[in-house]
């Protein structure tokens, strides 16, 4: 038997020089009945099977696979849904203390998802006032739409303080969830009508194209912060970048920030709720040029080569919200000794996977099939993390106060070693005077 291209199946024998589409299966009127009960046993142990074939250690972390399939079949006969297996998978998978070991969902129907639209903003009852006020709009990167502002697009002009008057054809005040008006409108034209001063007889009336989720834009808003934050404290004297991740926001996140931020005379690298990814071995080179020379052009600056490098003081900001690729960053950090660490132990959570094949009703699994080995010969990462060279706790009530701990002890640290070791600053040098150089070399 043979799967044809695209969804078709066939039988034929096993000898050279068969035709291709010889012994298609006519399948047009085929209906399956399914004992779930049956599939269900069949499905827990081709699961159980995947992880005792796949997995990265044939040890099993120690742990008698046999006597753990043995211990969660008893569950079989109580599973009256399919999310139940799922369970039982999580709990199975769990009992080898392992990261990445993700059990993608069975084979049922989901709730239809009904979006509400979002304006991008912090809303404020004012009691009053008896309306919502805008309090704060997420200023957004308006030309992507993960991170569209829907109150800063080009011909809105609300402004924070307005007060919300009617939105999508209905009155709004304090005695109504405004977020009811704006079901399923994620992405749609609707009418929001603001004033800037409930006694102005003036009302302003937009359309504007409410947003599925406002993530990214508190992601940017709190990026922006701390940029202004460091901004601030270092009078300009160092740059700012976070990474939320290994993969592709990360690399284009960390590239952008040396671009731009390549003439300040320190970096700090933040690293905290980075999602993980990939090996982080281009972010590192990055991070590891030096300064070789410079190129003089004419009333110009020098510019550096290679262009963007950076010789200054560096360090890394790490939380536990530092994952997978998030623990690796500052492991190679370290390795590289490009600076000091600073936050809290990382998750610890550092182990290659790879996504099985689907078991008979379409999931599949997360199966840890590489763990990462040191230099020394000795495992390292996974379960255990990256500890900070300098331990500070972003405690909440200081992080509620609008404060950084972490961000603000690397500062203080990046402007003692700039006191300590002040970065040289290169300028163009007095115009060579070669004339006659010639006639100099032979005398």
């Amino acid at each position: 038997m043979y799967r044809a291209a695209g969804r078709g199946y066939g039988i034929v024998e096993v000898k050279p020089g068969q035709k291709k589409g010889a012994g298609k299966l006519n399948l047009e009127h085929l209906s399956m009945k399914i004992d779930p009960r049956k599939e269900w046993r069949q499905t827990f142990n081709e699961g159980w099977r995947i992880f005792r074939d796949w997995f990265y250690v044939r040890n099993m972390h120690g742990v008698d696979w046999e006597a753990i399939r043995e211990k969660y079949a008893l569950l079989l006969e109580h599973v009256a849904h399919r999310a139940d297996l799922d369970y039982i998978f999580g709990e199975m998978v769990g009992e080898l203390n392992a990261g990445h070991t993700y059990v993608n969902w069975g084979d049922f129907k989901r709730v239809k998802r009904v979006d509400t639209g979002l304006l991008g903003a912090v809303l404020a009852a004012d009691e009053k006032a008896g309306h919502y006020r805008i309090q704060h709009i997420f200023a957004g990167e308006n030309w992507n739409e993960e991170t569209r502002s829907p109150l800063t697009e080009q011909g809105v002009d609300i402004r924070e303080g307005d007060y919300i008057i009617r939105l999508n054809g209905s009155d709004v005040s304090l005695n109504d969830n405004p977020y009811a008006f704006l079901e399923n409108t994620a992405g749609q034209r609707v009418e929001i009508t603001v004033k800037a001063d409930l006694k102005d007889k003036d009302a302003r009336t937009f359309w504007i194209r409410p947003v599925v989720s406002e993530i990214r834009l508190m992601y940017l808003d709190w990026v922006r912060e701390r940029r202004e934050m460091v901004e601030r404290l270092s009078g300009g004297r160092i740059g700012y970048i976070h990474v939320p991740d290994t993969a592709v926001d990360g690399n284009r996140e960390l590239f952008k920030g040396l671009y731009a931020l390549r003439h300040k005379q320190a970096l700090i690298i933040d690293d905290r709720y980075n999602g993980g990814g990939w090996s982080p071995g281009k972010m590192i080179e990055a991070l590891s040029r030096n300064v070789v020379s410079y190129w003089h052009r004419r009333d110009l600056r020098l510019r550096p080569e290679p262009m963007y490098a950076h010789d200054g003081p560096k360090v890394m900001l790490i939380n536990h919200y530092s994952s997978s690729g998030g623990d690796n960053f500052p492991y190679w950090f370290r390795k590289h000794k490009l600076g000091p660490l600073i936050g809290t132990r990382t998750w610890g959570g550092l182990i290659g996977y790879g996504w099985s094949p689907g078991l008979v009703d379409g999931p599949s699994f997360a199966v840890p099939m590489s763990g990462i080995v040191g230099t020394d010969g000795e495992w390292v990462v996974e379960g255990v993390g990256i500890h900070p060279d300098v331990e500070v706790y972003d405690r909440p009530d200081a992080v509620a106060k609008g404060k950084d701990p972490s961000l603000e002890t690397a500062v203080e640290y990046l402007l003692k070693e700039l006191k300590k070791n002040p970065v040289g600053k290169v300028t163009n040098p007095e115009e060579p005077d070669r004339s006659g150089w010639y006639e100099k070399q032979i005398h």
